[in-house]
Formats: structure tokens, sequence, C-alpha cells
């Protein structure tokens, strides 16, 4: 009898399965590229989110500068007020006039400012209308002229006067309060954000590099070989 027959354009099994892994290569390559452009859209995502709370972040701190400026300079317009009823000192006016002048300037720069928090704006609205009646009685006590301190220091001690006083820092306590609130909850979603993108990305990044080694290594192999 002949030997084996031999059957030609049959290709042996390791050689048909190395083809099927080579006509895996491209694919696989393409996942890894897409993974990537995947990791690349999430962080520019996650990059935008970020300023976008430090933004906010930005904002708080301006705001919470201003009503320590004003916080300041009311309580020292009030001082020199009283220094003025006590002593009669014509001087403690022109310090008077300076406290005025930080607490306007505050006060505009908290104006610009609540025109991006619209949702602060009652709180916003409280500081500027207590503030600016502040400014309004006191405006009116440190008159120079003969016995003008003991005006002064009866109208400090009016209870209109002093009302005004306890609602102004009222005002000006509860708007802190609520910036410093917001502040910590932005402080705590930017951490947030920064581990979720980071392990997200990592891991899209490991993924798509396992990918693209293993497309590489098939796109590599052999065609198979026919007998």
């Amino acid at each position: 009898m002949g030997g084996p027959i031999v059957v030609s354009g049959v290709a042996a099994p390791g050689a048909a399965k190395r083809g099927h892994l080579r006509e895996l290569g491209l694919p696989t390559l393409f996942g890894a590229v897409v993974l990537l452009v995947s990791a690349t859209l999430l962080l520019a995502a996650n990059i935008s989110a970020l300023r976008g709370n430090l933004a906010w972040m930005d904002h708080s701190q301006r705001v919470l500068t201003n009503l320590d400026t004003l916080e300041a300079a009311v309580l020292s317009e009030e001082l020199t007020v009283r220094g003025y009823a006590l002593t009669g000192d014509a001087r403690f006016i022109g310090f008077q006039q300076n406290e005025r002048a930080r607490s306007r300037q505050a006060l505009a720069a908290l104006k610009t400012l609540a025109l991006i928090e619209h949702s602060r704006a009652a709180e916003f609205d409280a500081v500027r209308q207590n503030s600016s009646k502040h400014l309004e009685l006191f405006g009116n006590l440190a008159i120079t002229g003969p016995d003008r301190a003991a005006v002064v220091a009866r109208a400090i001690l009016d209870p209109g006067v002093r009302e005004n006083m306890r609602q102004t820092r009222r005002a000006m306590e509860t708007l802190r309060t609520a910036e410093i609130t917001d502040l910590g909850v932005r402080q705590r979603d930017i951490t947030n954000q920064l581990v979720r993108a980071f392990f997200l990305a990592v891991g899209i990044i490991i993924a798509a590099f396992v990918l693209g080694g293993v497309g590489v290594w098939a796109a590599q192999l052999k065609a198979p070989q026919y007998y």
C-alpha cells in the first residue's frame, strides 16, 4: 500500500490558532486606542469640573475676606465714635472717615460678588441693608461742635442704634456661616473628584496598555502555514 495521503491546503492545528489570534490583533489595538481616548476625555472633564469648583472656592474666599474687612471697619467705626464721645477729640472723626471708606469698599465688592451667587441673594441683601443703615446712623453722630460728645454718647445708647448694630453683626455672621459651609463642601467635592479621577484614569490606562500589548503580540504572529 502507498504512504499516507497529504491533503494540500489544510493548516496545522497550531497554525490555525495563530491565525485566529492574528486576526484579533488590529481590533485589540483599536480597543486600546479607544480606552486611551476615553481616559483623556475623562481627565479633561474632571479638570473642567475641578476648575468650576476652584472658581467657587475662590468666590467664597473673597466673600469671607470682604466680610472680615466690613466687620472690622464697622467695629472700628463704633469704637472711634465712642472714643469721640468719651474725649471730644476731633481726631477721632478722621479715624471714623477712614473706617467708613473701608466699609464702602467692602460693600461694593460684596455687591459684585452677590451678582454671581444668586442663591444667597437674601443673605447679601441683609448685609447690605443693615450695613448701609449702620453707615447712615453713625455718619450723623460724629459732628464737631459744643457739647457734641455728650450728644454722641446719648445717641450710641439709643435702642434703635444698638438694634441696628446687632442686626448688622447677625447678617454678616449668617452670610459667613453659609459661605464657610459651602467652602467645606466644595473642598470635599474636589478631594473626591481627584480620587475618583485618579483611580479611573489609572485603571483605563492599565487596561489600554494590556490590550495594546496583546494586540501588538497578536498582530506579529505569522500567518498560518498550509501543507
